[in-house]
């Protein structure tokens, strides 16, 4: 008999003598802890060879550490059906006695039989491509006989792992896919084995793991989203590290950044891998990592088989609905598509988030990026610019660009310039108005600093070689100025100020030029920012809406808006990161009094917001749904379905935008409107119930039972009461009908119809998924409108009063603080905070026996705070700001503010459970 010590590196390494008695043994019995398709992949064949030939083959694996992925469950589930000889178990957390309650499944041995013989390796290798090629990995094989007690011993082990492990089935693959959808953490040892010193920041661990788990679910492609600068070609580069594509393919929309992203990748995997560009100077077409512009590539797909790629990276991609990006896209098969992109909005009308599976692993913003020191904080200066009338008319255009160019304003520019300049040689990106403005402020600038400007006409030579200046020490440029080319996708770190020429008209576009000039440099600190302020303050007022964005989670309403630009945003505690806001005061003043004046709830504000969202994503037409998730500055959607327009609430959406008289809109009746209405009624999800049970009917009419099943599958903390709940509450409010048993939606679903409802149920499933994960609770500082808690708690309170619902030992509190009441309202209202962990509270006038009762019994209270009950005609939501204790209850007599007559009240002080952040104690008067 035979005996061998195994590795990747001895003559005959572990993975060909698998191989070996795969193609020879009558049966196998597998027991691997960790399997990843990748190392299934180079057995796979060979597993089925046997298969067909009548081998007989067992195989237990295990959920241990959320390591074995889906796609093998898959693959053993088929190979199942496909030969009855074969069978797979799946230890699911099935050890819970006292002999396996502390320990992991964490075997590695392969047993085989032969006619006269078995053979047994066991080590330290699992089916995972690192274990099979390239680990340092030991594993013994004996050869005995069948009676040999060595034999015995490891087959009755392996019988008692068989009897205590689940069969696979469809089921089970389900439930750990789900697992591993809610898992916050997952080792993989096959995790950030970088070549390199280079490590990944914050952001690229946090993505890198989600990534993983994705990949570990099934999952094909997925889109990350990180603001400018926080490291996204970076982080492309590691994924492929871990994933070890045998070719990978990098797309770029922009060819003056091909080359640096390149040298990203080849930095990260060393030079033991071959990168080669694409462009019309080079054609490296056998490289194992191919960088190209999507034109190019688009051209020459002919080229390239389906599978010739394993791992794609599409980059800037909310470019990707583009016919050039789309024809890669469907041309090529990969292992794995991965999106990268700051701003993941739509243009030409389509969504980004479809091509990639609606897969949003990992997101990160502005503020996060700032806080994790993955970017340079910003010093802003808002400087009030009195020379120019950006007031005038369209016609006088060339009147207004004289004043901006005259000789004594760009005087005045060159002095704040100089006054805030950073150490060094100035490196400055100008934003202009358009190209006449770019070029006439390059030349007027031209006397005091070395200048440039660079438009849309420009050759990639010409920008790149002006990049490359503005960032060089030697170089002259100091001053470079665009009108838009400069927007997104290029990379000059070496910038150390950004000035802002035009006025504000749009807080996205604000905050993706802000983004040119975060990217991190040695030796810069922090960039400057100036934004010369005219006197166009109805748009310009988008700079506070802009900077306010930065907030954690502020209701951004009139007065907190005035607050921030009073106090120059020290509420957004971005301070001790090394931000700096600081506005003039003069220019403070001109922009509170428009915040005071104006309606932005009116309908032509709204207009104006929805026209600068759809011309900065470059929508032919309107618009959808989708568009408004995942933008940092993307008008709030809401918003757009509270106003009123000719006397009527809009209620969806879509009435809106037929208020607005956009174009191109779909026709539906009056039935179908009213059903919009409906289903947007429940915006912003506060359970996905009615959303779920609307996707299913919009397929095909079901039974109660089938909805009942399907919303126990798909609901997080599922209960009968709240799935009969809605049933019934949709059933009375006439969005269900019924034809015998089955439940059918109540309004015609022609294919227009269907799509434009589709939209909307995947915004709502989408944001609902995004805001509350795998809680089932209400969010602490979340946003509620009070009739979507009493929805959330099923609508049937034991008492009522007036702001006040009582569920049993629950008492549920609606309280204003009056900001918006007059002074000695204020001065005699009860409701407001005494310290960040302590609410008084005051009682309706006159409550009746029983609600004191249930008040005093009560063993905790949902406290919901808002601090004006409306603004510019619409109801403002309640922040939830979590649970409390009603305590100390003193009885007041107070005189009615509508009756006049005297009455009883009760003032309680509440204890809270959660302290109010920073953030709320500023918003709520507690902080000044």
């Amino acid at each position: 008999m035979e005996n061998r010590f195994l590795t990747n590196y001895t003559e005959q390494p572990f993975l060909e003598r698998v191989r070996k008695n795969l193609r020879a043994c009558d049966s196998f019995c597998f027991s691997v802890s960790f399997i990843k398709k990748a190392g299934l992949s180079l057995l796979i064949k060979d597993l089925e060879a046997a298969l067909a030939r009548g081998c007989q083959g067992r195989l237990i694996t295990s959920t241990y550490q959320n390591f074995t992925d889906i796609e093998s469950l898959r693959t053993f589930h088929r190979l199942m059906n496909d030969y009855p000889q074969f069978s797979c178990h799946l230890d699911y957390e099935s050890f819970h006695d006292e002999q396996y309650s502390t320990l992991g499944f964490h075997t590695k041995g392969y047993i085989f039989t032969f006619p006269a013989h078995c053979e047994i390796i066991i080590g330290s290798s699992n089916l995972t491509r690192y274990a099979l090629l390239r680990n340092v990995e030991w594993d013994l094989l004996l050869q005995e006989s069948m009676e040999s007690p060595i034999y015995l011993q490891t087959m009755t082990e392996f019988e008692s792992l068989w009897a205590q492990t689940h069969a696979l089935d469809q089921e089970l693959i389900q439930r750990y896919q789900e697992q591993l959808h809610y898992a916050i953490e997952r080792w993989d040892m096959d995790y950030d084995r970088a070549k390199t010193a280079i490590k990944p920041n914050y952001m690229q661990r946090a993505a890198l793991k989600e990534l993983n788990r994705y990949r570990a679910m099934g999952i094909h492609r997925a889109m990350i989203i990180s603001s400018a600068g926080s490291g996204k070609t970076f982080l492309a580069a590691f994924d492929a590290l871990n994933f070890n594509p045998k070719r990978l393919l990098y797309i770029v929309h922009e060819s003056s950044i091909l080359k640096k992203s390149l040298e990203t990748v080849q930095t990260v995997f060393g030079p033991d891998v071959y990168c080669g560009l694409y462009t019309g100077e080079a054609k490296e077409g056998d490289a194992d990592f191919l960088f190209a512009t999507n034109i190019l590539m688009a051209r020459d797909l002919a080229l390239f088989p389906k599978d010739a790629f394993d791992y794609i990276v599409i980059d800037e991609c909310h470019h990707a609905v583009a016919d050039s990006y789309k024809k890669i896209i469907s041309h090529f098969e990969p292992e794995f598509l991965l999106g990268l992109t700051a701003t993941p909005e739509r243009m030409d009308n389509q969504d980004v988030l479809e091509l990639f599976d609606q897969n949003v692993p990992f997101e990160l913003r502005l503020r996060d990026a700032i806080i994790n020191d993955l970017i340079v904080p910003f010093h802003y200066y808002g400087i009030r610019d009195q020379m120019v009338d950006y007031g005038l008319p369209k016609n006088q255009e060339r009147k207004m660009l004289a004043q901006i160019a005259d000789e004594e304003h760009c005087a005045f520019i060159i002095g704040e310039i100089e006054k805030h300049r950073p150490s060094g040689k100035l490196k400055a990106l100008v934003f202009c108005r358009n190209i006449t403005h770019a070029r006439m402020m390059a030349e007027a600038l031209g006397s005091h600093y070395h200048t440039a400007y660079l438009t849309g006409k420009n050759t990639v030579g010409e920008r790149i070689r002006a990049y490359d200046d503005l960032q060089s020490e030697s170089a002259d440029l100091e001053l470079l100025c665009s009108v838009d080319i400069l927007n997104e996708g290029v990379d000059i770190p070496g910038v150390n100020m950004v000035i802002f020429l035009r006025p504000t008209e749009s807080s996205t576009v604000f905050i993706q030029q802000l983004g040119r000039g975060l990217r991190k440099f040695p030796h810069k600190p922090y960039v400057t920012v100036l934004d010369f302020i005219g006197n166009s303050y109805k748009r310009s007022v988008q700079i506070a809406f802009a900077l306010g964005s930065l907030a954690q989670n502020l209701v951004l309403e009139k007065r907190l808006m005035m607050s921030l630009v009073k106090d120059n945003f020290s509420a957004l505690k971005l301070q001790e990161y090394g931000v700096k806001i600081q506005i003039d005061d003069l220019s403070k003043e001109e922009i509170i009094e428009h915040l005071e004046n104006e309606n932005f709830n009116s309908l032509s504000y709204l207009k104006q917001d929805y026209l600068n969202f759809k011309r900065f994503i470059g929508a032919e037409f309107y618009p959808r749904h989708m568009d408004y998730l995942n933008n940092d500055s993307a008008p709030d959607l809401q918003r757009f379905m509270s106003i009123k327009i000719g006397g009527k609430k809009t209620s969806c959406y879509y009435n809106f935008l037929l208020g607005i008289e956009e174009d191109h809109l779909p026709i539906f009746t009056e039935s179908q409107v009213r059903f919009l209405q409906y289903v947007s009624s429940f915006l912003p999800l506060v359970r996905p119930h009615e959303f779920l049970i609307i996707a299913h009917l919009r397929k095909k009419p079901a039974t109660k039972e089938e909805l009942i099943m399907m919303l126990q599958e798909s609901v997080q903390g599922f209960s009968q009461e709240q799935a009969d709940h809605a049933l019934e509450f949709m059933e009375k409010n006439q969005a269900l009908g019924r034809e015998g048993v089955l439940y059918t939606l109540n309004t015609l679903l022609d294919e227009q119809f269907l799509d434009y409802l589709d939209d909307l149920l995947e915004y709502g499933l989408v944001k609902y998924e995004a805001d509350y994960g795998v809680s089932t609770d209400f969010l602490l500082w979340h946003s509620y409108r009070m009739d979507q808690v009493q929805l959330k708690l099923l609508n049937n309170p034991g008492y009522t009063m007036k702001g006040t619902y009582i569920y049993g030992k629950t008492v549920v509190i609606f309280a204003s603080l009056k900001k918006d009441a007059s002074v000695e309202e204020r001065l005699n209202y009860q409701d407001k905070y005494l310290a960040p962990d302590l609410f008084q509270w005051e009682s309706e006038n006159n409550i009746s026996r029983n609600d004191l009762q249930g008040l005093l019994e009560s063993e905790h209270a949902l406290i919901f705070i808002r601090k004006v009950s409306s603004e510019n005609g619409v109801v403002m939501p309640f922040t939830y700001v979590g649970k409390g204790k009603l305590t100390n209850p003193r009885k007041q007599e107070k005189i009615d503010s509508v009756t006049r007559k005297l009455g009883t009240t009760y003032i309680f002080d509440v204890p809270m459970d959660n302290e109010l952040p920073d953030y709320l104690q500023y918003d709520f008067g507690l902080q000044h």
